[in-house]
């Protein structure tokens, strides 16, 4: 009987561990409306609408190793978009430079759950490369960044879905 009672405790235990795991993959991703590609000369990325705080952002999205690498180097302007959001798989403290950049930008970092962890504003530095140009961080942790031109505020409220 204490053999029946035992594994009945270890099934539930593991029942426990599959749930909290199957919670845990889906942690810390935000859903955000569905991505498209991206317009020329944009075409390597994908663009989504994305909110921060009350407004509604159309932006580019910069999820993979290359695409958060290449980032906004060498544009001079990304209209008709209002950013670029680079997305990592997870949480991070990795740097930005604005080498061959040459728009002042300002970046506003989320975590996980999309809450503002920090902002920074970045100065052009068009002729300098990862080596030689200031490197920008987040005082912690964070999840997602968003670069905006100088000039467009930085972005308030939480990141999350426009709708």
């Amino acid at each position: 009987m204490a053999v029946v009672v035992a594994l009945g405790a270890l099934a539930g235990m593991i029942a426990i561990v599959v749930r909290i795991r199957a919670d845990e993959s889906t942690a810390g991703h935000l859903a955000f409306a569905s991505s498209t590609p991206a317009a020329a000369p944009f075409g390597e990325f994908s663009e989504a609408r994305v909110a921060v705080g009350s407004k509604c952002l159309r932006v580019l999205v910069a999820s993979s190793v290359s695409q958060r690498v290449q980032g906004l180097r060498d544009v001079r302007s990304i209209a008709p978009y209002d950013g670029m959001l680079f997305v990592f798989p997870s949480d991070t403290d990795a740097r930005f430079t604005m080498a061959s950049t040459p728009l002042p930008l300002e970046a506003t970092f989320f975590s996980a759950r999309g809450t503002p962890v920090d902002d920074v504003s970045m100065s052009p530095c068009p002729d300098g490369s990862d080596a030689t140009c200031p490197a920008y961080a987040a005082k912690s942790r964070y999840r997602y960044a968003l670069e905006r031109p100088a000039g467009s505020g930085a972005a308030s409220g939480a990141l999350g879905a426009c709708g």
